[in-house]
């Protein structure tokens, strides 16, 4: 089994893929969290091992991707990747084409990229999205009705030692997204992601998102006639990540 790694560029937007040859034709396009790493080697080999065409496009003006940083940027970098995958005007960075035939895309994030998978997937036709322990609504979390971390202390972390990975990231923005989390919050998205197809999972034990508002959401997307598959586990927060991978690959190969 050779896995193929290749940087990718649409624009702006850098990314990592990993793939076979011979694949699934499945796309995860991974919605990374932050602060978090520039690549994620572990977790894209396992899917790329298991068949799946893994991709990670690097936020506008974050890591190896141009640009200036901003929340909202993120949202808009996935769409925009997967708008060029689409139309196949996705290149190499040396400039080659990208011929690796994608038949379905799934968003895949975990905590703020599980909220980045969800918000850009209500704007795209035709993807599934797994989210992972995601951040539902960014306005109410951390405001003492459930045991879990604020969101302003990111920003001072990410001001303080990613001054350089998250280009031009301003604090005062980020408070004031803090206090609405307009864009990203998922509550915005509710009827378009009627439509989608969804996993979401979040573990009991996690201490920095709180899973009652992931609950809290499947439930309501259920009622409205949703198709959605909600999962709770044991899990703390980052542990969801690493355990989540077979039941991942088994709902997407499900739904595909």
């Amino acid at each position: 089994m050779k896995i193929t790694k290749n940087k990718l560029r649409f624009g702006d937007i850098i990314a990592d893929s990993y793939y076979q040859e011979k694949n699934s034709g499945h796309a995860v396009i991974f919605c990374a969290g932050i602060p978090g790493t520039s690549s994620y080697p572990d977790i894209a080999e396992k899917y790329a091992a298991a068949g799946f065409i893994f991709i990670q496009p690097k936020y506008i003006g974050s890591w190896e991707s141009y640009g200036r940083f901003s929340v909202e940027g993120c949202k808009n970098t996935i769409i925009d990747f997967i708008v060029g995958l689409q139309q196949k005007q996705v290149k190499t960075i040396f400039g080659d084409s990208f011929e690796v035939v994608i038949n379905r895309i799934y968003l895949f994030g975990h905590s703020f990229g599980g909220s980045v998978a969800l918000s850009a997937g209500a704007e795209l036709a035709n993807v599934g999205i797994i989210a992972l322990a995601p951040v539902m609504d960014f306005g109410k979390q951390g405001n003492g009705e459930y045991p879990e971390e604020k969101m302003n202390w990111l920003g001072d972390f990410i001001s303080a030692g990613f001054e350089n990975v998250y280009r031009g990231f301003d604090r005062e923005s980020w408070r004031v997204f803090c206090l609405n989390g307009h864009g990203l919050n998922v509550s915005e998205y509710i009827d378009k992601l009627r439509s989608r197809e969804i996993l979401l999972i979040h573990g009991r034990s996690d201490t920095s998102v709180n899973f009652n508002r992931s609950r809290e959401f499947a439930n309501e997307l259920k009622a409205r006639g949703g198709r959605i598959e909600y999962v709770e586990t044991d899990d703390d927060h980052g542990g969801v990540k690493l355990s989540s991978f077979g039941k991942n690959v088994s709902w997407i190969n499900k739904s595909a």
